[in-house]
């Protein structure tokens, strides 16, 4: 993968979306809740930009800040890798020659938890390392079977009076119509809020211990690329004849809420160890 830093090395932001600016909010929102005291006031005293001085906020900065300025361009490639949808794991000399998602995240990782990063560059880190752990958790981030994320993929989505892709469908249009919460969730979901803090309080809710601990077990890409890769084959390979109804919210709704629940907590747990300890 060729370097990310240089002369210009800040100057690098994608074109390309998961989740959409809601769901990286939950992302770093779900993050930051997971922090220890101590990595929270580093990524308070970090995150000083306006507009961007919340986790949440800051896990949008590529897409709401940086892919508005051409000069950003260079980061466009690596916010997604094209697994052979066919393939039963990622290789990174197949799939990623020249650098993917899951290379820059673990390049970003490496050089937050670098000793002696400068106030600005320890910020860039965490913009990037906040939106590529949000990004690799999107399956179609990872594969499908038009090579192209299902962009290319058109379909209809519930009563919409134009086919939308398949991409969209999983980065924007099933969080957007999300089903209500359960009632016993939704008595602890404060309802006076914006919606991402309302999902993020309705995955926090549903999240146990145990289950935080399971999650955070691995943050390796490579291996979350292929939890990726499986979960695109089986739920996210969505055809151009699929219509999503109800029946599909509600059979991949969960899925999509755990892929989220996932990324906040594997955000907070390589946060913690770049971060958390004593400097």
């Amino acid at each position: 993968m060729p370097l990310l830093f240089g002369a210009a090395s800040w100057l690098v932001a994608p074109k390309a979306h998961a989740w959409g600016d809601e769901g990286h909010r939950v992302v770093g929102e779900l993050a930051y809740r997971w922090l220890s005291p101590r990595a929270r006031a580093r990524v308070n005293e970090t995150l000083t930009e306006a507009g961007y001085q919340s986790l949440a906020e800051a896990a949008t900065w590529p897409d709401t800040y940086a892919r508005r300025h051409p000069e950003y361009d260079a980061m466009k490639p690596f916010h997604y890798v094209n697994v052979q949808p066919t393939a039963a794991h990622y290789d990174r000399d197949r799939d990623c020659p020249n650098g993917c998602v899951v290379t820059a995240l673990a390049q970003f990782v490496s050089l937050l938890g670098e000793s002696s990063p400068s106030l600005s560059e320890r910020r860039r880190c965490i913009y990037w390392v906040a939106h590529f752990m949000g990004d690799i958790h999107q399956p179609l981030h990872i594969a499908h079977p038009d090579g192209k994320g299902g962009i290319a993929t058109l379909l209809w989505f519930f009563d919409a009076k134009d086919k939308r892709n398949a991409h969209w469908i999983w980065d924007n249009g099933l969080i957007e119509r999300r089903p209500p919460p359960s009632p016993e969730v939704k008595d602890r979901v404060a309802s006076d809020q914006p919606a991402y803090r309302a999902l993020a309080d309705e995955l926090a809710v549903e999240m146990t211990p145990a289950r935080l601990r399971a999650f955070q077990y691995t943050t390796a890409p490579e291996a979350i690329a292929d939890e990726g890769l499986n979960m695109a084959r089986r739920s996210a390979y969505l055809k151009s004849t699929d219509h999503v109804d109800d029946a599909y919210e509600e059979a991949h709704w969960p899925l999509v809420k755990q892929q989220l629940q996932k990324a906040g907590a594997r955000l907070a747990a390589v946060l913690e160890r770049a971060l958390g300890a004593p400097e």
